[in-house]
Order: structure tokens, then sequence, then C-alpha cells
């Protein structure tokens, strides 16, 4: 029996894995979908689909099946010996957009079937007219913070419900989707963190048949953002952080100030952030700042600057050890202020010798001892 067969295979080759605990309850590990070249595409693109299983410890043919969701019936089998087969979608069309999932079979034991895969969102583009995509506030966003991207059907659209979709450029898989019977759908955007920086794009599509998907909108960037950790209005003499953030994969930062041309200071991405330290800070360093990103590894070609940060340095404090006047002093005055400092001092230089000679620390003098001869 395929039971039976299954217990005595582990039992010989030590491999109590995941495969043969699993075949004894009548289910294999759930498989891998992936597609190439991508899953946004336009009519007419070759797709492939590669499912790929465990490895596992029996090498017996399975049987692989493509399913599309929506549908009862398996869009194709594959029989192989392999952990992987790929499954073919010539010439797709815009109906052949939706959720794709596979799953495996061993072939010796009929009742022992994967789960199913994670499901693959395909998406055929260009059958409708694009839409447009907006950002609540606005592009720029600080770390932490929330955005909203709107994605809005055009105005004379004669659909009555559809399936809006979020997509990020270099992203494998659509981000966000919403069926709405409104001409707009609004996908938050969490606390966004560096990563979330890029392009943006949105279609739409009918959810009834004739399926029919629009093209993509235009791409709408999160720019990089500049934001100061210790504030934009600081004392003369502290020390300030700019940190400045983008997209994933950035080789180097840099930091531009309005008025100086080139960059002012620049530095390699820790973490998809750059941190600029400028310390001691004067009122020479007030101003509007700015910060961009290399984009690749052309060190010639950088993203567009983010919005300008201004930086306020209040008044200058006094440096210690430098010495100051008093104000709307005339030089006489200064004169008549030596001459009595020194006035003063030779004064207590005075005081001091007479407190040592009477104390006798200094010796008199013949003279001195004349006058205490006279006194005895």
């Amino acid at each position: 029996p395929p039971l039976r067969t299954t217990v005595l295979l582990c039992w010989m080759q030590r491999a109590w894995s995941p495969y043969c605990y699993r075949s004894l309850q009548g289910k294999l590990p759930r498989p891998t979908l992936w597609a190439q070249p991508g899953l946004v595409v336009v009519p007419g693109t070759n797709i492939t689909l590669w499912c790929s299983r465990p490895s596992l410890a029996s090498p017996e043919e399975v049987t692989f099946t493509l399913w599309k969701t929506g549908t009862w019936q398996p869009l194709q089998n594959q029989n192989s010996a392999d952990l992987w087969t790929d499954f073919s979608l010539p010439s797709v069309r815009p109906e052949d957009t939706g959720s794709y999932r596979c799953t495996y079979k061993d072939r010796t034991a009929s009742d022992a079937q994967s789960e199913f895969s994670e499901a693959l969102e395909l998406v055929v583009t260009g059958s409708l007219p694009k839409p447009s995509l907006s950002a609540l506030p606005g592009l720029v966003v600080e770390p932490g913070k929330h955005v909203t991207l709107q994605c809005r059907k055009p105005p004379r659209s004669a659909l009555w419900r559809a399936t809006f979709t979020l997509l990020k450029v270099g992203s494998p898989q659509p981000l966000q989707s919403q069926s709405t019977s409104g001409i707009s759908a609004y996908f938050p955007l969490l606390s966004v963190r560096a990563q979330d920086a890029g392009n943006y794009t949105c279609v739409y599509s009918e959810r009834m048949t004739p399926y029919q998907v629009s093209e993509p909108s235009d791409a709408l960037e999160i720019w990089p953002s500049l934001s100061a950790w210790t504030g934009l209005e600081v004392a003369s003499g502290s020390n300030v952080i700019l940190l400045c953030w983008g997209s994933s994969w950035i080789p180097r930062f840099a930091l531009y100030k309005e008025g100086v041309e080139g960059i002012l200071h620049s530095m390699e991405a820790h973490e998809d952030q750059g941190k600029f330290f400028l310390t001691h800070v004067t009122s020479k360093d007030s101003g509007n700042y700015s910060c961009s990103y290399q984009l690749g590894t052309n060190e010639s070609l950088w993203k567009q600057p983010s919005d300008a940060l201004e930086l306020l340095v209040r008044g200058e404090r006094a440096p210690i050890g430098r010495y100051w006047q008093l104000p709307h002093s005339s030089p006489s005055n200064n004169l008549i202020i030596i001459r009595s400092c020194v006035f003063f001092l030779f004064f207590l230089l005075c005081l001091l010798l007479l407190a040592l000679h009477y104390h006798g620390s200094i010796p008199l003098g013949k003279f001195g001892e004349k006058r205490m001869k006279q006194r005895g």
C-alpha cells in the first residue's frame, strides 16, 4: 500500500523530514510559485510560471498542477521527477489577469497532495484608459509618518465596480488591491520606512467578464526626505544631525546647501540612511539644505534633491577665553580704565611688601638696622 511504502522509505533513509511527517497525514509541504519575466505585463507577453517543491526524502515522480482562482478545473498538469517544473502562458491577454497557485501530488500515493502555494497576482494591462495617482499629504515623507496614495479612474469611465491595484516599480508582486464602486481607491502606507521610497503606479480592472485592465498610471515617486534630529532652530556652537533617507540599495548620499555650488558633503549609505553631522555651528551655517542619493553604481547620476530644510542658527555666543569690551566705549575711556587698573595693582603690591616687612620675611638692610638701634 502507498502508506506502508512511504513509512518504509522514510525508515530506510532515516529521513523523517516534513515530507515524511506530512505524507503520513495525507499532506505535503507547500511549493513555491514565481513568474518570469514579471507579474505586471502588457498583452502579448509570454509568461512562464515556475512551481518548485521542497527537497523530499523520496525522489518519486510527482504531478505539478497549476490553478487559477475562480476556475474549478486545473489549468495545466506536469509530471516530473525534478524539484520544479514550468507552466507556459503564451501571449497573455487581459482575461489572464488573476491569482495563480500551484500544487504537487505524489504519484505513488493518491491521497498525498501538497498544500497550495502562495498566490501570485498576474496583471495584464492596457485595455482601459489609465488612472491617475496622487499622494496625500505629499510626496516627501519623513520616516515613521503616514502617506495615502489615491488611485482615481478617468471621470468618464463606464465601470460601475472595479478592482484597484497598487504597484511599485521593482517589486515582484502588487502591493495592495481594493474593490470598490467609487471612482477612487485609497492605499495607506503606514509608518513609512526608507525602503518605501521609490516609484509607484496603479491600475484598475473590471470584475466581470469580459475581463479588462487599464494601462498603468503615470509613475508617482516618493522622494528622499531630509530631517533634523536636533531641531531646525539651534544655538550657535551646537551640534546638528541631518538625516537623509531614500529607497533601498542606495550606495551614497549627498548633502547640498543653497548658495554653495556642488555637493557640500557625501557619505556611504548605512541601512538606507545618511547621517550628516554639523558640529559647532555658527550663523554662517544657517540656510536651506537638501539631500540626494546616488542612482545605482553610476557616480555621476544622482536622484533629484529632496525638498529644502531651513536651518536657523541663533546669535553668536562669546567664545570661552576671548576678551570682550563694554559697548560704546571710547579710546579715552579705555585709557582711564587701564590707568586705574595699573594704579590699583601698584597699591596692592605696596601693601604686600609692607606686610612682608612687618613679619620679618624681607631683610631691612643697613638703614633699617640703624633705625632699630636708635629705637633701642
